[in-house]
């Protein structure tokens, strides 16, 4: 059994709250009475007994697919062009014809490395969409991502944050004004949405933000992921394997080819770790003359204390991927903003518990939070009141059905 811990600024911001005696409350105490899974008795993870350690629950999770239920959860999908002639696809939960436009509260989500509204994480978080929670999702697939058609050479990276902010200009035209909206991140996703906000500071339009297993300091992370034979074949080998096949789409841009003289597919096809294709492609695509200043320039570690929106952050310590020792303890810690949660076990975006048909633990202390900030901000008048037992209880439901 592995205990959240808590790590924060000692005089934490206070929330606003729109019910209620009280005015506001300071964030810490907000999520310690909306967030059981997060602060209090019933604050604890305990891993499958046979996915003990961080390797088999991130094994597990690259596996996984999630509830039949999972499946329930339809996109209605939308193109954005972006001004370089690029474009992403946003993915709206429930599709339109379901869930016409209007204020609902709305959870905007970033996806992992090559990763897409597919993934289970995404579709288990996206079950608040449904009742009793009944909010709006909308799931940003990166360029070249979720089957998106790479129409320039540009690709994503974790440095770039200006897709984000066309994303969300185009949401903020089609929602109308006032809309809630809460951003979460999974993995590379997490570091962008983070990195961005310490770049915007108070001028993002997100009421609140979570970041997932991020890898925060990505020149420390590379240095983890090349450690050993076996973290360097599974999971930078698998990760570099993932880039090159999306990296194969980007050869029939040979105008990229032609503006990088000293861009070799050759050198970029045989690279067999994440730091060797980003030292190959990456940085060269960019304009970083080392991997190493692409490292540093992405790292949202050196943005998290510039964040000034509630933002909660998830790890766990045994995460192979997002590895401790990068967690940026220090500058959360001086942020009044910034909560951060970890937990012993997990692995990379697993968390799974129950011996039998495991399911994501993580999905209750991410739900609590969404709803908690939600009802925060919500501009309905009959907007969702939810008691952390009935979120718990409905996310413990919906996992059942597995």
């Amino acid at each position: 059994m592995s205990t959240v811990k808590l790590f924060h600024h000692p005089s934490p911001v206070s929330i606003p709250l729109k019910n209620g005696n009280k005015k506001s409350v300071r964030l810490t105490d907000y999520i310690a009475e909306k967030c059981p899974s997060i602060v209090g008795p019933k604050a604890y993870f305990s891993p499958t007994p046979y996915l003990f350690n961080g390797h088999l629950q991130t094994g597990y999770a690259a596996f996984y697919n999630g509830a039949p239920t999972l499946n329930d959860v339809c996109y209605e999908r939308q193109m954005l062009d972006l001004p370089d002639g690029g474009q992403v696809s946003l993915d709206w939960c429930p599709p339109l014809a379901q869930k016409p436009i209007d204020n609902t509260p709305t959870l905007v989500c970033l996806h992992g490395l090559t990763g897409g509204s597919h993934e289970s994480y995404i579709r288990g978080l996206l079950e608040v969409t449904r009742p009793p929670f009944n909010y709006r999702g909308i799931v940003f697939n990166a360029r070249g991502c979720g089957n998106t058609e790479l129409t320039t050479p540009q690709l994503f990276n974790g440095a770039y944050t200006d897709d984000l902010r066309r994303v969300l200009e185009h949401i903020q035209k089609i929602l109308p004004e006032g809309t809630p909206l809460i951003g979460i991140g999974y993995s590379l996703g997490s570091n962008i949405l983070v990195k961005y906000l310490g770049e915007e500071g108070d001028k993002t339009p997100f009421k609140a933000a979570i970041s997932v297993a991020n890898p925060f300091d990505f020149v420390n992370s590379s240095y983890a992921l090349d450690r050993n034979y076996f973290v360097r074949k599974i999971y930078s080998g698998t990760m570099a394997g993932n880039l090159k096949r999306a990296f194969s789409r980007y050869i029939k841009h040979t105008e990229m080819l032609a503006k990088n003289k000293d861009l070799s597919v050759d050198d970029v096809m045989s690279s067999t770790t994440i730091r060797e294709f980003d030292d190959a492609c990456t940085r060269k695509v960019f304009g970083y003359t080392t991997v190493n200043n692409y490292y540093r320039d992405a790292s949202s570690c050196r943005f998290i204390e510039h964040v000034r929106v509630p933002l909660l952050c998830f790890n766990a310590l045994d995460d192979p991927i997002s590895p401790a020792e990068s967690i940026p303890y220090d500058e959360a810690k001086i942020n009044p903003y910034v909560v951060l949660a970890t937990t012993d076990y997990g692995g990379h975006i697993g968390w799974f518990e129950h011996i039998r048909q495991p399911t994501r633990w993580i999905v209750k202390p991410l739900a609590e939070f969404v709803v908690a900030m939600f009802e925060a901000h919500d501009p309905r008048p009959n907007g969702t009141k939810l008691d952390p037992d009935t979120i718990d209880k409905s996310v413990d439901a919906i996992q059942a059905q597995e």
